[in-house]
């Protein structure tokens, strides 16, 4: 199971996946002025993770995606004969 699915609609548009980067950062940034380096690193760290999933894999995400519903859907239709 993953934490952010990349293939869901809602992460269409590049600005909402840019923004789910971008938020946890700015809040990592409150944290650290606020002297809490732990929740700082928390939200630093989910930050990074968003960008590694939304920015950096979401191509082939989608890719695979596509590539899996296909397979179904090729499976669905041998079945049927």
């Amino acid at each position: 199971m993953k934490l952010l699915d990349p293939t869901h609609p809602f992460f269409k548009p590049k600005w909402r996946r840019i923004l789910t980067v971008i938020l946890p950062i700015l809040w990592g940034l409150v944290e650290v002025y606020n002297g809490s380096w732990g929740w700082a690193l928390l939200f630093v760290g989910a930050a990074a993770y968003a960008a590694y999933e939304l920015l950096i894999m979401y191509d082939r995400s989608i890719a695979e995606a596509e590539a899996k519903a296909a397979a179904a859907a090729a499976q669905r239709e041998g079945d049927e004969e």
